[in-house]
């Protein structure tokens, strides 16, 4: 075997080696980015679910709060809630961007809004929100931060959410309306 066809049998060899290797590289980084990219997507739902359903047992705590039969257990329980945002919210500053973590930071501020509207103190944010009441500010800050959320975790049309109310829902082909799961008729 002379010189020249080792040299090329190993030129070929090695051409064969890198054709196989940079496709397997670069498998394997675009697996590394999408891996990094969704590393926070399974905790930061998990803490958004349980942050919304906290502002949904707050709001529901603290609407009730004027009519408790035990307003000093009640108020504390109404506090714990409260105070379950304020934790829920340092979680979510550990996965949520920027966006998500200013959303939870206004939903906790207005959540403290309502809970003093509704011992009967002065809205001492009127001024900032005139016309919109702490309990519409919190569920606007809520819809915020489902956006963000959604946004974050890359769910197609991300920015549109349904409303809360039926009323605002759009008619459906045929005059129907969308299907209301335990919501009445009109």
């Amino acid at each position: 075997m002379n010189w020249s066809t080792l040299a090329g049998t190993i030129l070929t060899l090695a051409v064969g080696a890198l054709i196989g290797l940079v496709p397997a590289l670069l498998i394997e980084r675009r697996k590394e980015k999408r891996q990094l990219a969704t590393r926070w997507d399974a905790p930061l739902y998990e803490l958004s679910v349980e942050f919304a359903s906290a502002v949904r047992v707050f709001r529901h705590t603290a609407s009730r709060l004027a009519d408790a039969s035990d307003p000093v257990g009640h108020r504390e329980r109404t506090e714990e809630e409260r105070q379950r945002l304020n934790a829920l919210l340092e979680q979510i500053r550990l996965v949520g961007d920027e966006r998500v973590q200013r959303a939870a930071r206004m939903v906790v501020r207005h959540s403290w809004a309502v809970l003093r509207a509704v011992e009967g103190h002065e809205d001492e944010r009127a001024a900032e929100y005139p016309g919109r009441s702490p309990e519409t500010r919190l569920t606007d800050a809520l819809h915020e931060f489902i956006r963000a959320v959604r946004v974050q975790l890359r769910v197609p049309n991300a920015e549109r959410i349904a409303s809360d109310e039926p009323d605002d829902w759009p008619e459906l082909a045929g005059g129907q309306r969308p299907f209301r799961i335990g919501l009445p008729f009109r």
